[in-house]
């Protein structure tokens, strides 16, 4: 049974990830770059399984991206922007999926 990632359905666009390594018994880290509707064969390395795992993205919040994710069922979580004052909504919730074959 091969396991494999890809981006939920809610993102449509190119993502760029950080995730952390183990390479040779150290941690590197690094960018990975995913596209829709693609999946990318996982590896037996449990660090970069976790890091897929706690990847996260922020959007703006807008009631269409809360209608998409809540009819997908994917949770979210709702903040305020902390640069800003708190005057900007954000919503960030993970963005990999792992699927097994």
């Amino acid at each position: 049974m091969s396991k494999q990632y890809k981006l939920i359905d809610s993102v449509h666009t190119r993502t760029t990830l950080n995730v952390a390594r183990n390479h040779n018994g150290a941690v590197k880290y690094e960018h990975v770059t995913l596209f829709p509707a693609q999946s990318y064969e996982l590896e037996e390395d449990p660090l970069f399984i976790q890091s897929l795992k706690n990847a996260e993205i922020k959007r703006k919040y807008s009631k269409t991206l809360v209608n998409e994710l809540d009819a997908l069922g994917i949770s979210y979580k709702e903040s305020s922007c902390k640069s800003c004052g708190g005057k900007v909504k954000q919503i960030s919730y993970k963005v990999v999926e792992i699927v097994e074959e």
